[in-house]
């Protein structure tokens, strides 16, 4: 192959790109030693080929690269951003239920508790009830006195165990300070206080006394503690 005939045919470029045979290339590589220029266009197509590719190659590599990040700092965003709504919501629906459940324990907490004072008041009444209609329970009008004689309470006694309540039917307003002492005289004629009346005075309720089965006079007094002046409002002579 002469020099000319390898410049012409374009074997430089081929052998560059490595599209001759090893004859071929040996053909070039001798072609390049005994002519120097033939070693310069070789070197030449060398730098240029690489170079295009390597300029491709980088820009293909940056932008796939640039795409890349930008893909993954959208996504990285998109991401963060979920989460902070996900996390938002949660706490607002924690909240809420939180509200909600403190309000439900309280109302439970009332109704509770006025099931509870239902209940008490329902089963004093039931009580009461019991305890007054029972065959057992004696029932003692206290009639009022001369100076009151619109006055009047009943006493209520089991026979058995001597238990004692008394309910008012009507007495005297009290003057402010002043209270009613319940007095019994036992049969050896000695006076025992077995219950105190403070206003405001309940006719709907009983109020209970300590209770005695040997006694011969019941008395309901008013007290004046300031003065220390006591007067009868209610007698009653019990035969027993």
């Amino acid at each position: 192959m002469t020099k000319k005939e390898l410049i012409e045919g374009g074997w430089i470029d081929k052998y560059v790109l490595g599209l001759t045979t090893a004859a071929e290339s040996s053909e070039v590589e001798r072609m390049a030693n005994l002519y120097p220029e033939i070693q310069e266009q070789v070197n030449a197509a060398r730098h240029k080929i690489c170079g295009n590719f390597n300029r491709k190659l980088t820009k293909s590599v940056f932008q796939n690269s640039f795409l890349t990040k930008r893909k993954i700092i959208r996504g990285s965003a998109l991401v963060v951003f979920v989460s902070v709504a996900a996390f938002a919501f949660l706490c607002r629906e924690h909240l809420n239920l939180k509200a909600t459940y403190n309000s439900q324990c309280a109302k439970l907490a009332q109704e509770e508790a006025k099931l509870a004072e239902m209940s008490s008041f329902s089963r004093h009444v039931s009580e009461r009830s019991d305890f007054i209609n029972a065959s057992s329970t004696e029932r003692i009008k206290v009639k009022g006195c001369e100076s009151t004689p619109e006055a009047e309470v009943l006493v209520f006694q089991c026979k058995k165990s001597g238990k004692m309540m008394l309910q008012v039917v009507d007495l005297p307003e009290l003057t402010k300070g002043h209270l009613y002492e319940v007095w019994m005289q036992s049969s050896d004629s000695i006076h025992h206080m077995i219950g105190q009346l403070h206003p405001p005075i309940k006719y709907d309720s009983l109020y209970a006394l300590r209770g005695a089965l040997n006694y011969s006079k019941l008395q309901i007094t008013s007290i004046d503690p300031v003065n220390k002046i006591s007067s009868p409002v209610c007698i009653a002579t019990v035969n027993l």
